[in-house]
């Protein structure tokens, strides 16, 4: 396979309501959605998940768009493809980046799945030899609130429409100690926090209170590039701590794994430079006694039907950040809809990544210049 044809489209997505974390608060998602063509014109489609702003990753969307197309799709352009695989070892030659890789390996992953007639998760499945499930428990991510009430409504509302675990985010220890005080409202539900480095090793007695209380995990609490104060703390925590923004390579969950850094891993495939590499760290993990699980990037419907087949692998049990369609956008790029049933959502099942863009997306990513034909 061979990639002769390259478009981008950047695209805001309006969330329903604004999303705080401790890296700010959202209210328009940037996305650039990403269409290649192999030399039978079938085409492929990815998503670049970075953000606006260097605040979660270096990466923004328009650095990562700069990369694309000036150093990653020139590596791509008429190179035989065996396998997907191959785009991976092509863009070694770059460092970091990884949500650019990302966004073209994860095209091209679609387009193999299509050549190939299969989903996208039985592909996965049988490059990694893994077996796959139809469908998967998801969970929600809430954003922070000042409000307890807010809270505790938010929380109801996610119960009641089935999500199977809740992670909350936290910004200060006051919404620390709020949550000590929503949790025994809620006994039956799995909860995480997910701090965004919003702590230090100063806060060790605040989180310590957290062995009081039935939690899955703390996602995060300490900055995102120090793997030994991690150590330190799950040294004194019984609470598992799961890295996220550490996390950006296979050889920094060896980094975690050795140092003692990390109980999980949140494995965000953009994060991670796209599937291929996602697939090692899965490996790595299933062999070294880590949980890990499919994190979201508040993706659109692209990136969310390519997260879900990641995390329809059955070495993947821990319910991922991967909500239903309705969560977080007035409007989606896609025309199907991922429906929550009873805690549940269905892996699509049409060949490739198994969505299809709204009509009105795809003629307005289809005009856009070639980049691999139009740039001089």
């Amino acid at each position: 396979m061979k990639i002769i044809h390259a478009k981008l489209l950047p695209y805001d997505l309006k969330l329903k309501k604004p999303f705080r974390t401790a890296h700010g608060t959202t209210h328009f998602r940037p996305i650039t959605l990403i269409a290649l063509s192999s030399d039978d014109e079938q085409w492929g489609y990815g998503e670049l998940e970075a953000f606006a702003q260097p605040t979660y990753t270096p990466e923004t969307q328009e650095t990562a768009r700069l990369v694309i197309c000036r150093y990653l799709l020139p590596l791509l352009e008429g190179q035989e493809l065996n396998c997907p695989e191959d785009v991976s070892k092509l863009f070694t030659v770059v460092q970091g980046n990884q949500m650019a890789k990302a966004a073209l390996e994860t095209a091209v992953w679609d387009l193999f799945a299509k050549h190939a007639q299969k989903n996208l998760s039985r592909l996965l499945s049988e490059h990694s030899q893994l077996g796959c499930r139809q469908s998967i428990l998801v969970g929600i991510s809430i954003g922070a609130q000042s409000n307890t009430s807010k809270m505790i409504s938010e929380i109801a509302a996610a119960v009641e429409k089935g999500y199977q675990r809740i992670k909350l985010k936290i910004t200060s220890t006051t919404e620390l100690e709020a949550f000590s005080r929503i949790r025994p409202l809620f006994p039956k539900i799995q909860f995480m926090l997910d701090a965004n480095s919003s702590f230090t090793l100063k806060n060790t007695a605040q989180l310590k209170k957290l062995e009081k209380i039935k939690l899955a995990m703390i996602e995060q609490p300490l900055d995102a590039t120090d793997f030994t104060a991690h150590a330190e703390l799950q040294k004194q925590l019984h609470v598992p701590i799961c890295l996220d923004e550490n996390i950006f390579s296979l050889d920094d969950v060896r980094t975690a794994y050795q140092l003692g850094s990390a109980q999980a891993i949140n494995l965000k495939l953009s994060r991670v430079g796209g599937l291929t590499n996602a697939l090692q760290i899965i490996h790595f993990c299933n062999n070294h006694g880590l949980l890990v699980w499919c994190g979201g990037m508040l993706e659109g419907g692209i990136g969310r039907a390519t997260n879900l087949a990641l995390a329809s692998l059955e070495s993947l049990p821990f319910p991922g950040d991967i909500s239903a369609s309705d969560r977080y956008y007035q409007k989606d790029i896609i025309e199907e809809q991922f429906s929550l049933k009873n805690g549940r959502l269905t892996i699509p099942t049409d060949n490739g990544i198994g969505v299809t863009l709204k009509k009105n997306i795809q003629k307005r990513l289809l005009k856009q210049p070639d980049i691999l034909k139009d740039t001089p």
